[in-house]
């Protein structure tokens, strides 16, 4: 009984150690046949169980990463031909648009220009931007256009000035605008109606013009200044030049030291030698006897007139008021002083204002602008 149970024993130990050899011997197989690459791949991971077994799940995650690498790179290169298709899409539509967008400029092209020369009385497009429109204004306008100015240079805005001894005004609601960089003319002409003459109304003007009168009514403005709220100083020192019809000279001296009498008469500060100074504005306005040793009361009245100018622009004032400046003159004469009273107005620096009051349609007509009193 006892061998009976021992041969039973070591038959079922020679079939474990039978199963133990087969199942080394397939295991082996498997092995050789897994690919170099494989083992590998799976040694570097190193992944061995507390026995010093290796997991066979291993192979499995190293299958499945294989397999999921072959679907993302089917996926990257689906993308990409993808995005190139869209890429191509993109471009196609964009010239498509330039070449919509250049058929419409070929079309609807218009000239600036053109747009700015057309008649100003034309209403304005309610849909024309701001800039669009002070560009229309500014290149549509004439060379003499005055553009953007917020107060005159010189204006008289309604002016009254009264008669004498409460008869009929002499001035009666006078109003013009004068700007720098222009001529202008005051055509004074008899009014046998009221019976105010040429005359009269020159003195009312001459008057309230240089601040010597104060108008029963209305402004008269020097930009945003009111000249009757001035001290004489700042008036004829600074802001006005007045050529008188009389007295528009020191007789007694020559013509240097004439300029000279005036320009320390405005208390101003010159940045260079006064003398220096008064030889160059004497030479502007084309003076052209000996600047001194010579009185100038003994000079052609021609050239008086000259030196009553310089003396006039030699306080820097912007504004020239000139009473009659042709009065007594030839026609050659003429010429010479109206052509440097237009010199200082069109080519000065500063450009002047020049306002010219005359009882002459030729002379006023020789003017930028005619204002008729």
């Amino acid at each position: 009984m006892s061998d009976k149970n021992n041969d039973q024993e070591l038959e079922k130990t020679t079939d474990a150690t039978a199963d133990e050899v087969t199942s080394e011997t397939e295991t082996n197989d498997a092995i050789e046949s897994v690919p170099a690459d494989s083992v590998q791949f799976s040694v570097t991971f190193d992944d061995v169980d507390d026995e010093g077994t290796v997991d066979d799940g291993i192979y499995s995650a190293l299958a499945s990463a294989e397999t999921g690498a072959t679907d993302e790179t089917s996926e990257a290169e689906a993308d990409a031909i993808a995005s190139a298709n869209a890429s191509a899409e993109v471009t196609e539509r964009n010239a498509a648009r330039v070449n919509e967008t250049l058929r419409l400029a070929k079309t609807d092209h218009k000239d600036a220009l053109a747009e700015h020369a057309e008649p100003q009385g034309k209403a304005t497009d309610p849909t024309m931007t701001l800039a669009s429109r002070i560009d229309r204004v500014l290149v549509g306008g004439g060379s003499d256009d005055i553009l953007l100015k917020t107060y005159p240079t010189f204006a008289l805005n309604k002016v009254t000035v009264a008669g004498p001894k409460g008869k009929v005004n002499i001035l009666d609601d006078a109003n013009f605008s004068c700007y720098s960089g222009h001529a202008y003319a005051l055509l004074i002409s008899d009014d046998p109606d009221s019976g105010i003459t040429a005359d009269a109304k020159r003195r009312a003007l001459m008057g309230v013009m240089s601040g010597l009168t104060t108008p029963a009514s209305g402004t008269v403005m020097n930009k945003s200044a009111n000249i009757v709220e001035l001290e004489p100083v700042e008036l004829r020192g600074h802001r006005l030049g007045i050529v008188p019809q009389l007295h528009a000279v020191q007789p007694n001296l020559d013509a240097e030291q004439n300029v000279l009498y005036a320009m320390n008469a405005s208390n101003r500060n010159f940045l260079k030698p006064k003398p220096v100074i008064a030889r160059e504005l004497l030479a502007k306005v084309g003076f052209s006897e000996a600047t001194s040793g010579v009185a100038v009361g003994t000079l052609p009245l021609v050239q008086q007139r000259l030196v009553a100018i310089a003396r006039a622009i030699s306080t820097e004032a912007e504004v020239l008021i000139l009473d009659e400046p042709t009065r007594g003159l030839n026609a050659d004469d003429e010429v010479t002083v109206f052509a440097a009273l237009a010199k200082l107005a069109h080519t000065g620096d500063p450009k002047h204002c020049v306002i010219v009051l005359t009882a002459s349609r030729e002379i006023a007509e020789a003017a930028d602008t005619l204002f008729k009193i």
